[in-house]
């Protein structure tokens, strides 16, 4: 009976870099939003200080 050597480390390198992506593309698509909300911050902080 033949031993099946089974590798597991190219498999688990794969999911790695598939989670890294997944995380770098959902970061890179919030700092669309984050970049909207700090500008709108600025704006409220700006206006307030333009009324005195």
């Amino acid at each position: 009976m033949k031993r099946r050597v089974v590798h597991f480390k190219g498999q688990s390198l794969i999911e790695y870099a598939l989670v890294i992506a997944v995380v770098g593309m959902a970061a890179s698509a919030m700092s669309v939003y984050v970049y909207r909300a700090v500008q709108a911050q600025q704006k409220t902080v700006s206006d307030e200080y333009q009324k005195d």
